[in-house]
């Protein structure tokens, strides 16, 4: 495992004091002093550095913003090396900004580290922590010192934590062995995956791989327990429906900024944070989680990956992608409801099982859905039952990296005969098509097989092959290894020969003369020439030492007599000497191949423009770097070139170009280009101007404001930024907004906050946050209120109470006040006085030992605390007797944990009073049903020792009760509740299904249920002793039951239910044997009263309805129905406009027009529909003015003694078909007006009686519903009589027969009335005798209905329809009849609905 070595840092000499953390998450401080001066302040960041993760060669960048009083020195640090080099850490510091600024122009990956930022001043210290990671570019190799050491340590056999680097350290890159993998995956597998991945990796001792991997885990746990808090949740990877792979970690850091890296097969892996951009790797946090994710997966992602933090190892998982695909993707399928929906599809190769997943979530084997696989599998299958319009969505297939999906689609039933019926499940399924997907598999099968034909047959060859050079390799190693020792005993023997021989002639030239002494010298040079020319002729071949025969048996070092031959070349097809078949020597050449040029790329950029952000006021550069120096070049903005100013600069300093602007602003923001030699390069310049606040206010702001309760806190602080800027206040996390006691007021660069009548609750911290659209930026301050404490706290703990004294002690207040508590003050009382004496303050600590006591009496007491603040309220003591025994509280009741014929098992919760020593046992006793006598169940010396105990003196069939007292030091204190009664037989069989379940009321939101309790059968189903009832909504799968405990009645009624839902309700019945089979209502229930039909309640309803144009149309009507109607109004069989205004209410509904027109006349009918029926009812609303007098009017005699009254029709006759006329008549011998017809719906009236020598005038009036028109008057008309000479002729004396038959005058007209309205009839008939006149309808005489007023008046008959309805169309016919004859007359009457 990667360990971390811990960096600490030392404080100065001297330098000791508090330390806490500051309000800015990451910085720890330490205070010299105990107490600060006023107007000082120890130092603290106000912006602290963040961690940084940048690329190799990049510039990277530290900034920091300060505060305290004095103003604090900031130097920087690193946790492995020093910054002295000035060159490579440039430490900044900018008094405009107040920013502190640590530069590394050029990173490398040594400088990777953990850096510290320190301020001081003469009151304290503050520190913050900061990590820079460097992401490597190109391969790097390593020294080959430390090569060769790392190799070295590889190389032994040493433990598997042993190869597992420091903490604190990246772990080195390089893939993992195979021992290292197998480790890896079993420490973050499941215990029920062991056995597989032993079985894959070939680990054979289980039992050793448990205790290793236990003893692996414990030494992990110990160096994550460093940088983590708690890690949970470890979902390895999946591979989802959009093909990408995630995994999931959820951990709690103990430093935020800690860094975490990913590897695959040990070999970092760079990702990004940022979830929107297009990388392979990412990684999104939210809140504790971390989710990884691998995008555009493919086969080369396959592999072992590993999260670490700080180079501590803490999850592991295997990514196995299969080599499969989809040869036939699932199709989108169409069913209706209560069908089943079939999805399948078919894979190129075989897998036990594919993911299947329905709208996002994983879908599993269950009543609900069936995965099947074929036998071969390849085909693959997902059955979803019983769909229901929730059921409907998108399901999706994922095979190893790929995945396919398709939509289900529910159709729902339609027929009306069902709806709010449980529709029956049909039994036929939607999609399938087995015949084309099984031949589809037997190709995917057949081609599978060949091509695993074909890996077995190069399997076959490459290991045949490899064998063959292993076997090679291992000849040519016995070959070489027997060659070097014939040659090592062939060289020691020839040495030992030449020694002799030498010595032999050395031996010889001594006895020789002095003379001979050169020519024996010569001869035995000659001889050792000889012997050394022997050795040379042939190669002696001198074995490597031990260790080079271990690592190359094969390799040999050749000792040559003779120099090498230069320049010789070797044919390829020789073999070499010693060395194996595979391997050819080199052809060697003399000379290059090609003629060496040296080409001038010219001018380039060896380091281009980086866009750069910049705040408004603080200076900004940008740098590019050319290959050349004196390299002279053309800056451009927004494509103008830039000319210099006071603000922006340009200068070049060797290769390097530079863009300097002092003090930057919004006119500075865009693209900035540097031209020279025909090359370009280009950055962009961004201007922020975010929220920040005023330095000096924000030191005045951050002191702590002290006061006390009732008082008031001012925070007011000073800011920039741009506009518009959101200003929000709060208090411990919660937002504040004007009230009373909050007043927030907001100026032109400044905000205040002031809190009135405050209280010890509001003590807390107060945030100012600032937000526009380039950040955010917060300020803390703390507001502490001070108050006198809280009553001291109970329960009273008794230390002693003995015959001497009473020793008690209490917990301090809750709250203190903000205040140390100085005393405490106690009084006390014995009981049966009504004095109380003061024992005064005893001090600050929560204990009290009272002496002063008599044996045996009570005792109470009173404590206060007593701060600078003042003293709380008093908490009074229960009563505390000197010198008695304690005994212990009654347990609670015993609960039956099971029973049998012969034993009973009870178990007890000890109790919360313990008299104030130990528990030491418990007596239990019980006592038959109906009896008064309790009875032990233990030996009186056998105490209980457990909470739980098995009464086995039980008689089978009996009916017991018990119950248990406690003991302790004092003795046995008093029983406790007794238990439920409960038999002595063994367990019973769970009921079987309640009966006649019914509903027997429901309302909008309550259901009432009964039923009857389930029959009884020995040894099968035993007596109810309980119900449960649960219902489910139609649109969720689970049950919810209604009542927690068991009901004994057959009733119950089910609360809190929604308006018209769905719900299935069942019961099941329980008893002491378990809960039976449910018993469920034939169909759903809808939360609604009992069905009603609709049916209207007004007891007068009027039909008709006339309202003046202009006023409005008000019509309301009850009814009552169940469930809820729908209420539709039609106006003449079609919907109602938009200006007519419907009101529903609970039973009641209202029609309003509110300004009529006559357009709006027309029959209104109101429609109130549900599932039980329907119910109409239709009112005329007709919507007119007061008419218009008719036109001129005109008088015609046609008949002696009548005249004919015509005019003309009124101009509202033709819209108003209700319109009709009143004729009015004037003599000259009576002056006044009188009423002569009414109800005339033609334009002409004939008068009758009328009388010559008299001057008659007629009135006409329109009228209608509204009222009467203005009369139109008729000129005056008189029949002058004629005077003739009277000439009496005397006649001769005839008998005057004055008898005729009958004889119609004037006959009847046709007419057209609407219905509801009134009709009037009228001819003139002449005859003597005068006829009888007879009405027929249709053939039907209407002498004697009373529904028609007819009268016969001088001859002239009439008929009147008081309300015309449709059974009074058809035709109408008078008859006149007297002895001399008979006529008749006919018309017709329509009647118009």
């Amino acid at each position: 495992m990667w360990k971390k070595s811990k960096v600490t840092d030392k404080s100065a000499e001297g330098q000791k004091g508090k330390k806490f953390r500051s309000k800015v998450p990451g910085v720890m401080i330490t205070q010299y002093v105990e107490e600060i001066p006023e107007g000082k302040s120890h130092p603290d960041f106000t912006r602290k550095p963040i961690a940084l993760t940048i690329q190799e060669g990049k510039c990277g960048m530290f900034k920091a913003i300060v505060m305290g009083e004095p103003a604090p020195k900031v130097t920087w640090n690193r946790a492995n090396g020093n910054i002295d080099d000035p060159e490579k850490f440039k430490s900044k510091y900018d008094e405009a900004s107040n920013e502190h600024t640590l530069e590394i122009p050029k990173v490398c990956t040594e400088d990777a580290d953990t850096y510290k930022c320190f301020a001081t001043n003469e009151y304290g210290e503050a520190v913050c922590t900061i990590q820079l990671n460097v992401i490597e570019v190109g391969f790097k190799k390593k020294k080959a010192i430390a090569k060769s050491k790392e190799e070295l340590e590889a190389s032994k056999p040493v433990a598997f934590r042993k190869m597992l680097k420091k903490r604190g350290e990246v772990r080195e890159q390089k893939p993992l062995e195979s021992d290292e993998k197998v480790w890896e995956i079993l420490m973050c597998a499941d215990k029920k995956d062991y056995e597989h991945i032993c079985a894959e990796y070939g680990i054979t001792n289980f039992r050793g791989m448990l205790t290793r991997l236990a003893e692996m885990k414990r030494e992990r746990e110990e160096e994550q327990a460093q940088f983590i808090e708690h890690i949970s949740s470890l979902k390895h990877i999946e591979v989802n429906a959009d093909e990408n792979a995630t995994f999931e970690i959820d951990m709690d850091l103990k430093d935020p900024s800690s860094r975490i890296f990913l590897y695959k097969d040990g070999v970092m892996v760079p990702y990004t944070k940022e979830m929107e951009e297009e990388t392979k790797h990412q990684l999104k946090r939210v809140g504790k989680k971390y989710v990884f994710t691998i995008k555009n997966l493919d086969p080369a992602d396959a592999g072992l990956y590993s999260v670490d933090v700080e180079g501590v190892n803490v999850f592991s998982t295997d990514f196995k992608i299969p080599p499969v695909n989809f040869a036939v993707k699932i199709q989108e399928v169409k069913a209706e409801e209560r069908q089943d929906a079939l999805f399948q599809c078919v894979l190129t190769g075989p897998m036990d099982e594919i993911h299947w997943m329905g709208k996002n979530a994983p879908i599993q084997n269950n009543d609900k859905f069936e995965i099947t696989v074929s036998e071969d599998k390849l085909i693959h299958k997902l059955l979803v039952k019983d769909c229901q319009p929730l059921d409907a969505g998108i399901y999706a297939a994922v095979a190893g990296i790929h995945s396919c999906n398709a939509w289900l689609v529910v159709e729902v039933d339609q027929d009306p005969a069902n709806k709010g019926k449980k529709i029956a499940r049909k039994t036929t399924q939607a999609g399938g098509g087995d015949v084309d997907l099984e031949k589809i598999a037997k190709e995917q099968a057949e081609k599978y097989k060949n091509d695993m034909e074909e890996r077995m047959a190069e399997a076959k060859i490459k290991a045949a092959e490899r064998g063959a050079a292993d076997a090679a390799a291992r000849a040519e190693k016995e070959a070489a290894e027997a060659a070097a020792k014939t040659a090592r005993k062939a060289a020691r023997a020839v040495e030992a020969k030449a020694g002799k021989k030498a010595a032999k002639l050395k031996a010889k030239a001594k006895k020789d003369a002095s003379g001979d002494v050169a020519a024996g010298d010569g001869a035995a040079a000659r001889a050792e020439g000889d012997a050394a020319a022997g050795e040379a002729e042939e190669d002696i071949v001198i074995s490597m030492d031990e260790s080079d025969e271990e690592e190359e048996a094969t390799r040999t070092k050749r000792v040559r007599s003779g120099p090498f031959v230069p320049d010789t070349v070797i044919d390829d097809d020789e073999e070499a000497p010693n060395e194996q078949p595979e391997k050819r020597r080199k052809r060697t050449r003399q000379g290059p191949l090609l003629k060496e040029e040296n080409v001038d790329p010219g001018v380039h950029f060896n380091l281009g423009l980086s866009d750069f952000t910049a705040i408004v006021g603080d200076p900004a550069e940008i740098v590019c770097k050319m290959s050349k120096e004196n390299v002279d070049g053309v800056w451009y903005k927004d494509g103008e070139e830039i000319e210099p100013d006071d603000v922006l600069t340009m200068s070049k300093d060797g290769c390097f170009q530079y863009l300097k602007i002092s003090k930057i602003s919004e006119d500075y923001a865009g693209k900035y280009k540097f031209e020279a030699d025909g090359r370009k390069t280009e950055a962009m310049i961004v201007v922020e101007d975010p929220p920040r606040f005023d330095p000096e206010g924000l030191k005045e702001f951050m002191v702590p404001i002290i006061i006390k309760k009732g008082q008031k806190a001012t925070f007011k602080i000073s800011f920039v930024g741009r506009d518009p800027m959101k200003i929000q206040w709060y208090h411990e996390g919660e937002e504040l907004s004007d009230n009373t006691n909050i007043k927030i007021e907001h100026a032109e660069g400044q905000s205040r906050l002031l809190l009135n009548k405050l209280q010890r609750k509001d003590t807390g911290e107060i945030k100012i946050k600032l937000k526009n659209d380039f950040g955010t930026s917060e300020a803390f301050a703390k507001v502490v209120i001070y108050d006198k404490p809280t009553p001291p706290m109970g329960p009273l703990e008794i230390i002693e109470a003995s015959q001497n004294a009473i020793d008690i002690k209490w917990r301090p207040p809750k709250d203190d006040g903000g205040c140390k508590i100085v005393n405490y003050i106690l009084e006390r009382q014995q009981i049966g006085r009504n004095t109380w004496k003061k024992l005064g303050p005893i001090g600050p600590e929560a204990r009290y030992k009272d002496t002063d006591v008599d044996h045996g009496r009570k005792y109470c007491y009173k404590i206060m605390a007593d701060t600078e603040m003042g003293t709380s309220e008093l908490m009074e003591t229960e009563d505390v007797q000197a010198g008695t025994k304690a005994y212990p509280g009654p347990p609670s009741a015993p609960k039956v944990v099971s029973a049998f014929k012969d034993c009973i098992t009870l178990t007890w919760i000890p109790p919360s009073n313990t008299g104030g020593t130990n528990i030491l046992g418990y007596n239990m006793e019980k006592r038959k049903k109906g009896s008064n006598l309790w009875s032990p169940v233990h030996p009186a010396d056998d105490r209980i020792k457990e909470n739980e105990f098995g009464v086995k003196d039980v008689i089978e069939g009996m009916e017991y009760e018990f119950r248990v007292a406690a003991i302790n030091n004092s003795g046995a204190g008093e029983f406790g509740a007794l238990s439920e009664f409960v038999f002595a037989r063994d367990p019973k069989k769970p009921p079987g299904k309640v009966l006649d379940l019914k509903v027997t009321d429901s309302t909008y939101t309550t259901l009432s249920l009964g039923w009857t309790k389930p029959r009884e059968e020995e040894g099968v189903e035993d007596e109810a002793k309980g119900y449960f009832v649960e219902i489910r909504p139609a649109e969720s799968p689970e049950w919810d039951r209604c009542n927690t405990n068991p009901i004994i009645m057959t009733s119950f009624t089910v609360k809190g239910m929604k308006s018209m839902a769905m719900y299935w309700v069942r019961v099941v019945a329980t008893n002491d044997g378990g809960e039976g089979k449910p018993q469920e209502l034939d169909n759903y229930i809808l939360a609604m009263p009992p069905p009603v039909r609709p049916k209207f309640t007004d007891q007068k309803i009027k039909s008709f309805m006339v309202v003046q144009a202009g006023n409005s149309a008000r019509f309301n009507i009850n009814f009552e129905a169940s469930p809820w109607p729908d209420v539709t109004w039609l106006k003449d069989g079609v919907p109602v406009s938009k200006r007519v205004t419907i009101s529903n209410t609970e039973g009641a509904s209202q029609l309003l027009i509110p300004s009529s027109e006559h357009s709006d006349t027309g029959i209104y009918t109101i429609l109130i529909k549900n599932i039980v029926g329907q119910e109409t009812f239709s009112i005329e609303i007709r919507v007119t003015d007061e008419p218009k007098p008719p036109g001129p009017v005109e008088v015609d005699e046609n008949v002696q003694g009548t005249v004919t009254v015509s005019w003309t029709p009124s101009p509202d006759e033709k819209r108003d078909n209700r319109l009709h006329y009143l004729v009015s008549k004037r003599d000259s011998s009576k002056r006044t007006w009188h009423t002569v017809a009414d109800r005339i719906f033609n334009n002409k009236f004939t008068a009758c009686n009328i009388l010559p020598g008299r001057e008659y005038q007629f009135r006409v009036y329109a009228k209608n519903d509204m009222g009467s028109s203005k009369p139109s008057e008729s000129l005056k008309w008189e029949i002058k009589g004629k005077r003739e000479k009277f000439v009496l002729q005397m006649p001769e004396s005839k008998t005057c027969n004055l008898e005729h038959p009958p004889k119609f005058l004037v006959p009847l007209k046709m007419h057209t009335t609407p219905q509801g309205y009134e009709c009037y009839m009228s001819c003139a008939v002449r005859g003597d005798p005068t006829p009888h006149v007879t009405w027929f309808r249709n053939n039907i005489s209407l002498n004697t209905n009373t529904n028609y007023l007819i009268a016969n008046t001088c001859g002239v008959c009439s008929m009147l329809i008081l309300r015309v309805g449709a059974k009074d169309s058809g035709e109408y016919t008078i008859i006149a009849e007297n002895p001399l004859g008979r006529a008749e007359c006919s018309t017709k009457l329509t009647v118009n609905d």
